[in-house]
């Protein structure tokens, strides 16, 4: 489990109704949560994971081992022997929230419409290889591949929309705001800019929520979300390490950390000459202080990482795969590469210093922060970082040149998803279009190899034992430097009233559709 401080206190459960949300004393169970900003479109071919995920069902749901299993699914994918065709099979007795039943042609409306590019959804890069989908009867779907990947049933997490909803763009779709699924919730109101709420939805197929009302309060500000989580405006909230450090104990509330595949590591473009060589790319993972990030930036919420493979992964994960904190040992990889000593203390080799700018979001607390953390490490052993605040144009332009404080994680439960972009060779040109697939323009044969290998095997053990064969290899020849792996932190009350709160492995996406709410839909009131 996540680490939990402090005590739970009994929930809020209707207190302080803001505008708009159910008077205090509505007989609801309420759970009211605060929001790091506001959620731009609750379509589901918007975004994998999400807010969306209580309104919505797919094929297949995160589970809390980090694995996916069956949701609208009656069984797991069956794949054919060269894994390019797979048939999956559905539970008979889904209806959507306006009453209509749910079957074969809808799933195959939703996917078809992900990789239409007139639909123009975000999640069609996640669909590579996907050519067909068709409706076999009303309960049997089979998507059909132009090559096998053995990945494939960790994709099919989106959540299936009506067919005849599936209309437009993704920018003018009418699930935007008027969303249409066969979850546990569906809106009962949006107030722009203010609240969102939920409500249990009468047409699901499974148990009724016993927290018959979610609202979510939009506010971006962390010091005003911190404030009113402690006068009881919220019962809980997503919050920085250091901000939910700070509530231990107060007026009831919980810190609760939860194990994510959510990474931070700074590229290295192999553009910029200095860093196309790898022992100098070693050099600079030797140099970084990780354990003095953990501690110090993330308070001790996460854990060193080396790679961009992490815990969600399983057994596909090394973790013996670490860099030790070694200044001596990269002084000598820097001094045999001939990087000598320079003016200013900045090393130099053949007229040229060992520096390169490094960027970060400029909005991002944390990613200042290690940035900072990594200049000063570097600096130790004689190389000169340039750190420069970015917005998201900014980034995608500069990538192919500049260094980046990159966030990993997006789609973590299948090894393919995690890093068969950020490292494969087919990735390494530079796009600005596409900047964040291999951002370090890293290309390593052996890599490529494994990771293409990895694809199209029918055998898990086989798979898992390519990747951390691909870890061993990063070791010698690391692509970036992967700093830390992150637990999600949040703050809460009223815990202890239910039973089935579960942690979980979480992905990047983070916020109150995750955190001890992931599955608040399954909670009982405890007796």
């Amino acid at each position: 489990m996540g680490r939990v401080v402090a005590v739970a206190a009994v929930l809020g459960l209707a207190a302080c109704a803001a505008p708009g949300e159910p008077a205090p004393d509505d007989p609801a169970v309420t759970l009211r949560l605060a929001e790091t900003s506001e959620y731009p479109s609750l379509n589901p071919l918007d975004a994998m994971f999400g807010i969306t995920g209580k309104i919505y069902d797919g094929l297949y749901a995160v589970a809390a081992d980090g694995t996916v299993a069956p949701d609208l699914a009656a069984g797991d994918p069956e794949p054919d022997a060269s894994l390019t065709t797979w048939t999956v099979r559905l539970q008979d007795d889904v209806v959507f929230s306006d009453g209509s039943t749910l079957d074969a042609q809808d799933v195959a409306a939703t996917y078809t419409t992900v990789v239409d590019p007139r639909y123009a959804s975000p999640l069609a890069s996640s669909f590579p290889f996907l050519v067909d989908v068709t409706a076999v009867d009303p309960t049997t779907v089979e998507f059909r591949l132009s090559e096998p990947y053995a990945a494939f049933p960790s994709t099919l997490t989106v959540g299936v929309a009506p067919a005849e909803a599936l209309t437009g763009t993704v920018l003018d779709s009418p699930l935007n705001r008027e969303p249409v699924g066969s979850g546990p919730y569906v809106l009962a109101q949006w107030q722009a800019g203010e609240s969102l709420t939920l409500a249990a939805s009468p047409t699901y197929r499974g148990e009724a929520p016993a927290v018959e009302r979610v609202v979510v309060g939009f506010v971006p500000d962390e010091n005003v979300r911190t404030q009113r989580l402690r006068s009881g405006d919220f019962d809980g909230a997503q919050l920085s390490p250091r901000a939910a450090q700070a509530l231990e104990g107060v007026d009831g509330l919980t810190v609760v950390a939860h194990p994510s595949a959510d990474y931070r590591a700074v590229t290295l473009p192999q553009s910029v000459p200095a860093l196309a060589d790898p022992a100098v790319r070693r050099a600079l993972n030797l140099a970084v202080d990780r354990e003095a990030m953990v501690e110090g930036i993330l308070r001790g919420y996460g854990a060193p990482a080396a790679t961009p493979f992490t815990v969600a992964q399983g057994d596909a994960f090394d973790p013996d795969v670490q860099y030790e904190h070694d200044t001596a040992q990269a002084t000598a990889l820097l001094d045999d590469a001939g990087w000598a000593p320079g003016a200013g203390g900045v090393r130099e080799k053949d007229g040229a210093r060992l520096s390169f700018p490094l960027m970060y979001f400029a909005e991002d607390a944390l990613r200042r922060d290690l940035a900072l953390a990594v200049a000063s490490d570097l600096a130790e052993v004689g190389v000169q970082v340039d750190v420069e605040a970015v917005d998201s144009a900014g980034a995608a332009a500069g990538m192919g040149s500049k260094a980046f404080v990159l966030g990993g994680g997006d789609q973590p439960y299948d090894p393919d998803t995690q890093v068969y972009t950020a490292l494969h060779s087919s990735y390494a040109a530079y796009d600005p279009d596409d900047a964040y697939s291999n951002p370090s323009q890293y290309v390593q044969p052996e890599v490529d190899r494994l990771l293409d290998a990895a694809r199209r095997s029918t055998d898990p053990d086989e798979r898992a034992g390519m990747y951390r064969d691909v870890q061993q290899v990063l070791a010698d020849d690391p692509p970036m430097i992967t700093l830390v792996v992150l637990e999600h932190t949040y703050a809460a009350r009223g815990l202890d009233g239910f039973d089935g709160v579960q942690e979980v492995v979480e992905p990047h996406e983070h916020g109150v559709a995750w955190g001890p709410w992931w599955n608040v839909e399954t909670w009982q009131v405890a007796s």
